[in-house]
């Protein structure tokens, strides 16, 4: 998807830092990041892009349903890519690697939430922490 036509056609300016946001965003397949870590990426393409303008930006594509981010317990939330379905991450607490439930467990875990409490939609904006295999 073109993120800066998105942007564009709903009225926003766009401006060198925010395309280039954009379009490390659109390459980046199903990657997360935190605020900090697509800021220094975005600097190496422009360095006069700031954080605030990062900041905006990523609130504008999850405005528009573009991006999405879930909040993880001691640090930074993690942007990534939306998806058709609730992604489930689960970050470990040693190494940081980053692992997403599949799609059916994902399910499993809504199934599970919507019978306990009646609720019929549920989607989380949190991550799940634990020590991977490795570490």
């Amino acid at each position: 998807m073109d993120f800066v036509n998105e942007l564009r056609k709903r009225g926003n300016r766009i401006t060198n830092a925010r395309e280039v946001v954009c379009k490390i965003l659109e390459t980046s397949g199903h990657e997360h990041f935190t605020v900090e870590e697509l800021h220094k990426l975005a600097l190496k393409k422009d360095k006069s892009i700031d954080l605030a303008t990062v900041y905006r930006t990523l609130e504008l594509l999850e405005n528009i349903n573009l991006i999405e981010h879930s909040h993880q317990a001691h640090g930074s939330g993690l942007y990534f890519l939306k998806e058709a379905y609730s992604n489930i991450h689960i970050v470990c607490e040693s190494c940081d690697d980053i692992a997403d439930l599949d799609q059916a467990t994902s399910k499993k875990v809504n199934k599970l939430i919507k019978n306990k409490t009646d609720f019929k939609e549920i989607t989380n904006h949190f991550v799940y922490t634990g020590l991977c295999k490795k570490c």
